[in-house]
């Protein structure tokens, strides 16, 4: 029981910190804000508290796969075993604004 509420105070400081970071100093001078732009970077951060969980959890498990297949195969299917990995684990950790946006291609 005490576990879980140091885990729950933890995700919910590293959420506050996360989401009142000033965003202006790491944005270029030449890139014009859209309209949607704030929409955009407040559903990024609320999507990142189940994004970045969930692929936690599913990178976790793709270990576990890549441990089994190398166990049960003594090591002789080391790049396909590395595949689950790469694909539970590679990839963006932290979704941004510019990855919620819609596109305005017509």
């Amino acid at each position: 029981m005490n576990s879980s509420r140091w885990i729950a105070t933890l995700l919910i400081s590293s959420f506050l910190i996360v989401a009142s970071a000033p965003r202006s100093w790491a944005e270029d001078a030449s890139q014009a804000k859209g309209a949607g732009s704030a929409g955009a970077t407040a559903a990024a951060v609320v999507s990142d508290v189940f994004y970045v969980p969930g692929k936690a959890i599913v990178c976790g498990v793709s270990g576990v796969l890549w441990l089994g297949t190398m166990a049960l195969t003594f090591g002789t299917l080391y790049n396909e075993a590395a595949d689950f990995v790469k694909g539970g684990c590679g990839g963006r950790w932290v979704l941004t604004g510019e990855d919620i946006k819609p596109t305005t291609s017509y």
